[in-house]
């Protein structure tokens, strides 16, 4: 899709996901989502009834996971 200046709307980068797509950004589940949103892990916006999730945020949560055994901390 192409806006009337001629800009590509598909290489605007989000600035927030809906819980469904932040679960496809991050490679996690939607239920996995939520779940560190109740512990709040991963801190959520609303705007009435939608739920969204700030792009920096999914990146600080992801990167907020423990890394495996033999990794550079």
């Amino acid at each position: 899709m192409t806006k009337p200046d001629g800009e590509n709307l598909q290489s605007i980068e989000p600035i927030a996901y809906s819980p469904n797509n932040a679960a496809v950004a991050a490679g996690r589940s939607r239920t996995r989502i939520f779940k560190a949103i109740r512990d709040r892990e991963l801190i959520a916006r609303k705007d009435g009834r939608a739920t969204l999730i700030e792009a920096d945020e999914l990146r600080r949560w992801v990167r907020s996971l423990p890394t495996t055994a033999g990794a550079a901390a």
